[in-house]
């Protein structure tokens, strides 16, 4: 069967960790930012605000971020809880298998922790990504609200894979909201949700090869009443 333009998006979208310096125009963004809003929501509240940075503004937000980051005992109330506290099986072996395949792919051993944290802490500079963008919602919305940003991220994604550029959702930004907020100027109203990296491939970097595994339908769907 060949595949429409939306199931090749679907089927080609990978999350993105290496990113070549080439800059991304403006009107490119906003082109995907003003198609990814026609995402469904609840109510058709539209709770999604967006904070786009790239270039000096960019770079200075982010040294702000990163100055001092995980080495000075500070510690920030995250927006919300990433993953359980107690990540039960099949999750917690999938999450596992996940990071391994990515370690491997930057070539840093297990036993080399240093060069692991090293690769974590490059979240916080969008995996060196021209264009950052930060999504948030009013701290006044609650969980509906978290899957229409969902939704509405899922577009973003696909729009920039279809116009040939890469992109890799970040829930990391959620540790560290009152440094996102102070050094992107975000309103003090706003919940940090997700963060995506954006720009063009580095092409040469092992990391974008890769393809995580995916289960099949059989383990997470359950028909019935059809023939």
């Amino acid at each position: 069967m060949t595949l429409g333009p939306v199931s090749q998006a679907i089927r080609s979208r990978k999350s993105m960790r290496a990113f070549s310096d080439r800059s991304v125009p403006q009107a490119l963004v906003r082109e995907i930012l003003e198609l990814a809003a026609f995402a469904p929501s609840n109510g058709n509240i539209q709770p999604w605000k967006v904070t786009v940075l790239t270039g000096k503004p960019l770079a200075t937000a982010l040294e702000k971020i990163n100055a001092g980051l995980y080495t000075n005992g500070e510690i920030e109330q995250p927006e919300y809880r990433v993953y359980p506290e107690k990540l039960a099986e099949p999750y917690r072996s999938r999450r596992y298998a996940c990071g391994e395949l990515m370690y491997t792919a930057f070539g840093i051993p297990r036993e080399d922790k240093p060069a692991r944290i090293r690769q974590v802490l490059k979240n916080y500079i969008f995996f060196g990504a021209p264009v950052g963008l930060i999504i948030t919602m009013s701290k006044e919305m609650d969980l509906g609200q978290a899957v229409d940003v969902g939704i509405f991220l899922q577009n973003l994604m696909l729009l920039a894979t279809e116009r040939g550029l890469a992109s890799c959702p970040q829930a990391s930004w959620a540790q560290w909201p009152q440094r996102v907020r102070d050094a992107m100027k975000i309103d003090s109203d706003q919940k940090i949700i997700v963060g995506l990296a954006l720009g063009y491939a580095d092409d040469g970097h092992a990391v974008n090869d890769l393809e995580q595994p995916r289960i099949a339908a059989d383990d997470f769907v359950s028909f019935d009443g059809f023939d």
